[in-house]
Order: C-alpha cells, then structure tokens, then sequence
C-alpha cells in the first residue's frame, strides 16, 4: 500500500498530527471533520498561533461516491483538552491502493471503497 503523501492533495499536509474532531457517514460518502497541519509549503501555511507548534486549518477529508465502507475497529472516545475542546485523536495510518483506502488512529480501523479523497477547507481563521 501508498501512503497518503503521494496523493497530490495531501502532500503538504500532516495527518498523523491533526486532530479528527467528527466522522459523518452516510450511504455515498464519509468525511472526517479535521483541525489539519499544514506543513510550510502548503499555500495556506501561515505561522502558527500563539501557544500552538502547527498551523492548524479546519477542514473535511471527504471519500465521495462510496462503494463500500468495513469498520474494522470502532471507538467513540474523545479526548477532552486544555481548552475544553474533544478530538477523537490523530489519523495515524492512511494508506491506498487502487481504489481503497485504509485509515487508522484511536478513533478506530476503517477500509474504504471509494472515488479518491478530497479536502474541503473551511473558513480561514487568522
């Protein structure tokens, strides 16, 4: 299997340290809902806030147009930080071939049958 970089989209992205804050699932797609780092060659890469290592951007990694999606591990646990914020913890594996994709981290294990990935960047908060 690929890792993740080697999909033009996420090249200049970190996934193993951004923050899944949501999962929708629905018959045609999934998304995970992110606070996503991004790395300095990335055109939206600004410095990072004060008190933070990264720069963070909210956005969504949504598969689109679903075949089949298989659970392998399931957990709803969050984790609550500083600022009272829950994350359900970091995508810590996502690897491809061909037209499946594999994802994992504390949230669970998931294989996913679908169009490749995107990311929807939600507002820009400087």
């Amino acid at each position: 299997m690929t890792n993740y970089h080697e999909l033009d989209e996420f090249k200049d992205v970190f996934l193993e340290d951004s923050f899944v804050i949501g999962i929708k699932e629905s018959e045609v797609e999934i998304s995970f809902g992110v606070e996503l780092v991004l790395c300095e060659n990335h055109p939206m890469h600004r410095p990072p806030k004060i008190g933070e290592q990264y720069c963070y951007q909210d956005a969504d990694i949504i598969f689109g147009n679903v075949r089949h999606i298989e659970w392998l591990e399931k957990s709803n646990s969050g984790f609550t930080d500083a600022n009272g914020s829950v994350d359900y913890g970091n995508i810590d594996i996502f690897q491809f071939s061909s037209k499946e994709y594999y994802l994992e981290g504390d949230w669970g294990r998931i294989r996913i049958s679908s169009d490749p990935p995107i990311i929807r960047y939600l507002a820009v908060d400087f």
